[in-house]
């Protein structure tokens, strides 16, 4: 496992919390810090990475609970193929792109995430945020419940951008969800619960793949690592919703292009 001290476990922690719940993509601020701080970007960083992803998700999944249990109970009590609730069926069609494309192209991703790539991601995604900003249509859709399944299926496609360091899941799928004409609280809602199937099916096959690196060693590391990424996500991720929800996007791409001039004068 990675020699990481408190330090940098807290960093790395703090750094996944803060930028999980904002469209700035958090997987390339951890390998950009990982870099700063000297770690290196191997399977190590990568399992640390999941973990920390995961008390994230833990939170979401604590935040949106009550709301995907009603989900569950819409399932059950509505006729799915005649849509009158927003349903499971809402989600594995909302997912399913992503995890048939990450199945694909699982190994060729992992290479790809590197600062090249995030400096490509970066500027990418921040002209998708600007583009949505800029261009979204009225609101038309104001009730979760109304989000068709062919909407589910756009959005979907385009949570598959986010396998791209950089671009962002929530910046992408976001993003779409204004320009479907989504009313934007009920986009980011439904663009977090969409996303805890896909985090949790992404880490978990990460962790298959790669049990043999979890050792009785580097257990104390990944716990920490976990314990204080769901503790500062359940504690900040209220608030960055109402940040989200109450202004521009287009300030999250000129912080993306900061970004990217930053690491162009560095790397």
């Amino acid at each position: 496992m990675i020699k990481l001290d408190f330090f940098s476990i807290i960093i790395l922690s703090m750094i996944q919390s803060l930028t999980e719940f904002l469209p700035i993509s958090s997987s390339a601020h951890i390998i950009i810090f990982s870099k700063i701080l000297n770690i290196i970007n191997d399977k190590n960083l990568q399992i640390f990475e999941v973990i920390l992803q995961l008390g994230s998700t833990l939170a979401i999944f604590i935040i949106y609970w009550k709301k995907i249990i009603k989900i569950i109970l819409n399932t059950i009590y509505y006729n799915s193929f005649n849509k009158k609730k927003i349903n499971i069926f809402n989600i594995i069609i909302s997912t399913s792109p992503i995890i048939f494309i990450g199945l694909i192209f699982f190994y060729k991703i992992i290479k790809i995430n590197n600062i090249l790539f995030i400096k490509y991601g970066l500027f990418f995604g921040g002209l998708l945020l600007l583009f949505s900003e800029i261009y979204k249509p009225k609101v038309y859709i104001k009730n979760i419940n109304f989000i068709s399944y062919y909407f589910n299926f756009i959005i979907g496609c385009f949570q598959c951008l986010a396998l791209l360091p950089g671009i962002s899941r929530l910046g992408s799928t976001l993003s779409i969800s204004l320009l479907l004409g989504i009313q934007r609280s009920i986009a980011i809602d439904f663009c977090f619960i969409i996303s805890i199937p896909v985090i949790l099916g992404a880490n978990l096959l990460t962790l298959y793949k790669n049990y043999s690196i979890i050792t009785s060693n580097n257990l104390k590391i990944l716990f920490i690592g976990f314990f204080l990424s769901f503790i500062i996500s359940l504690f900040i991720i209220k608030k960055f919703i109402y940040v989200i929800n109450n202004i521009s996007l287009i300030w999250f791409s000129i912080y993306r292009i900061f970004l990217i001039l930053i690491l162009l004068l560095i790397y």
